[in-house]
């Protein structure tokens, strides 16, 4: 009963914070059914509402995914457990900003995990805990967890995970000085995400590397990585990785005093951070790199400008961050201007600061700035303390060593890079000699050549012209099946605006003539009217849209069934017009309504995915499934009219099933 309460209180909250939105419907249906259904079935429906409250703070997310988890373990659900525990720890460390939560909750359930099976959930949360400890700066023990996410994943096959744990290792590394160790991780971290195409991650580690090679004097090798990285960011549209990539450059033209390109890299920096949603998140940070770039190199007035807009963020936004940004350039401002313990005291509060965080670079810097402050008023002893600190740091971070071993990684995975070009180089040089070969052969054997050449042009003929007919079959078959839906849908809103009508006419005269055998005839044939007229053509189409179309169709099924049914799905009602939606829908009925009738299936799982590249849709029942070589099968009316559907909308369909395996249905349908 306690539960029941929670979610009747929690659908009373969002109701008021969520009036006419598509949310609030779908919150309430799920909310009934928490409440009238048994255990099992209630917590497939609590593990619904949580995908819809997901990492939102304003929908109680926290709440919802906690009672959730306890359930789950009540019934000793231990994967859907796990993997919630997993993105609450995420959830507390990336969203709220509170990791030391997230090692509470890694203390909790940690002996939970020893049972698990999920090996996703298992790697997700050795990932998760390590970046509580990295951002509560317990390093030592992140490397530690990092490493254990390594192993998970690659035992379990979960690669992106491994590329993940390598980025973020390399971070910790770097943090800690670990230069030679940093490099191979951020360099296997490219490899993997190479690997698997995800080109955001491929920017992130390389802009890290470039990070790691300017730390270290290596400029050239920094802006050999950071120019791949422009590219590629250029490439995929990627304007906050160039934010970041410019600022970055910028800062290693600070290093070897280029302060004119220096200058130009901040300023487009900045140009690309004014395209971005966030805006004001790094905008403060650019803006005081450019008042001390300005500052040092006689440009005053163009420095106090810059200045004075760096103010009025923080004066809006007094957030650390936005404080750091400011006190930052402040120091360097009231430097210049020869305004001593200004600066001083603007110096020692930016140390403080950056001591609170990681980055020795930073620090080192800060240290330096003090000691020029004191030398500038001739406290050379203070000074001095200062360059000793600066200098005892230095050389225990960039030790030669360090250097060293850094320059061979380098070297080694430039050998590498080169010998994966020979090796290519190779491949064309034994392909061009099988071509040499094969000329020669054809000049041996001309009259043969001359005969298989014939026998190719008939073949291609005859393959053009099957594949003409097939192309013209399919024509055919899709605008039948657009014929089919006109006239359905004509017949439709004949049968509901004319024959409806007319017997809604004739049960008020039956009424009136107080004749209701008559009436209640009427009225029975009236509903077979209306829900032929809504086979015909789905009526909720138009009231509620294709996504909450979809919602309805298998929320009934899941009622009037024994089917488990599981739904994922995005929001897709823009993305097709009118024609397309209505086929997208009947694919999804006939895909459904084939489960029913011959799958003999007791789950169904749905999954309807928006990507960048376009929509994927996964329907996968655990049913008697078929044999996939079976002709006549792939090749019944069903199947075919579906496969029609899709290519309507310019999809791909496939279909892997085994007998007594079930059937999976995926199809990709591009934007």
């Amino acid at each position: 009963m306690k539960l029941v309460l929670f979610y009747i209180s929690l659908f009373n909250v969002l109701t008021l914070n969520a009036q006419h939105s598509d949310i609030e419907k779908s919150i309430f249906e799920i909310n009934s059914k928490i409440q009238n259904s048994e255990k099992n079935l209630q917590l497939k429906w609590m593990d619904s509402l949580v995908s819809i409250v997901k990492y939102k703070t304003e929908l109680q997310y926290d709440s919802i995914v906690k009672q959730t988890i306890n359930f789950a373990l009540k019934l000793d659900s231990l994967e859907l457990a796990g993997n919630h525990i997993a993105d609450l720890i995420y959830y507390k460390n990336n969203i709220t900003g509170k990791p030391e939560e997230g090692l509470k909750l890694y203390n909790k359930y940690i002996k939970t995990y020893e049972h698990m099976q999920n090996s996703y959930a298992l790697t997700r949360f050795y990932l998760n805990v390590a970046d509580s400890y990295y951002y509560l700066n317990d390093v030592d023990t992140a490397v530690k967890f990092y490493n254990k996410t390594i192993k998970y994943a690659q035992k379990y096959n979960k690669t992106r995970l491994e590329g993940f744990a390598h980025l973020y290792l390399g971070y910790t590394e770097s943090d800690m000085g670990k230069f030679p160790e940093a490099s191979k991780s951020l360099k296997t971290a490219i490899d993997i995400f190479t690997e698997v195409k995800d080109s955001f991650n491929i920017l992130s580690s390389k802009n890290a590397l470039s990070i790691l090679y300017s730390k270290n004097a290596f400029f050239n090798e920094a802006e050999k990585e950071r120019n791949e990285a422009i590219e590629l960011a250029k490439q995929d549209n990627r304007n906050d990785h160039l934010i970041s990539l410019y600022f970055n450059a910028a800062t290693d033209y600070r290093k070897i005093t280029d302060y004119k390109k220096q200058i130009a890299y901040l300023k487009t920096s900045l140009a690309y951070n004014a395209k971005s949603e966030n805006e004001m998140y790094l905008k403060a940070n650019i803006l005081a790199e450019l008042v001390i770039a300005y500052s040092e190199n006689d440009s005053r007035n163009l420095a106090e400008t810059h200045f004075k807009e760096l103010k009025q963020i923080y004066l809006n936004n007094k957030s650390s961050r936005n404080r750091e940004s400011y006190i930052f350039a402040l120091k360097s401002l009231e430097f210049q201007k020869g305004n001593y313990p200004n600066a001083l005291m603007y110096g020692k509060e930016y140390l403080t600061l950056r001591k609170q965080k990681r980055g020795y670079e930073e620090i080192m810097l800060a240290e330096k700035f003090i000691a020029k402050v004191y030398q500038a008023t001739n406290n050379l002893q203070k000074a001095n303390e200062h360059f000793v600190s600066y200098y005892t740091l230095k050389d225990s971070i960039t030790s030669v060593q360090n250097t060293k071993t850094l320059a061979y990684y380098q070297t080694l995975y430039e050998t590498e890079k080169q010998d994966r070009k020979i090796e290519a180089q190779n491949t064309n040089i034994e392909l061009l000699n099988i071509e040499n070969k094969n000329k020669t052969q054809q000049l041996t054997l001309g009259v043969i050549s001359m005969l298989v050449l014939f026998a190719c042009i008939l073949f291609y003929r005859s393959y053009t012209n099957a594949k003409h007919r097939e192309i013209v079959q399919q024509g055919f078959s899709q605008e039948l099946i657009k014929t089919q839906e006109r006239e359905r849908t004509r017949i439709s809103k004949d049968l509901h605006d004319s024959v409806g009508q007319q017997l809604v006419l004739l049960k008020w005269k039956t009424q009136s003539l107080k004749q209701p055998e008559l009436s209640l005839l009427v009225q029975n044939t009236l509903e077979e009217v209306r829900h032929i007229s809504r086979d015909l053509y789905p009526i909720t189409l138009t009231k509620l849209g294709l996504t909450n179309s979809i919602q309805k169709l298998l929320f009934e099924l899941d009622e009037t069934t024994d089917l488990f049914v599981t739904l994922e799905i995005d929001d897709v009602n823009t993305r097709f017009d009118d024609v397309e939606t209505l086929n997208f829908y009947r694919f999804i009925q006939e895909s459904v309504s084939n489960v029913i009738k011959h799958a003999n299936a007791s789950t169904l799982f749905v999954n309807i995915l928006k990507q960048k590249n376009g929509i994927k849709v996964l329907i996968r029942d655990n049913g008697n499934g078929f044999d996939i070589d079976d002709t006549i099968t792939l090749n019944s009316l069903g199947l075919k009219t579906m496969t029609e559907r899709i290519n309507i909308l310019k999809g791909r369909l496939s279909i892997k099933s085994k007998k007594n395996k079930g059937t999976a249905i995926l199809v990709q349908i591009p934007t």
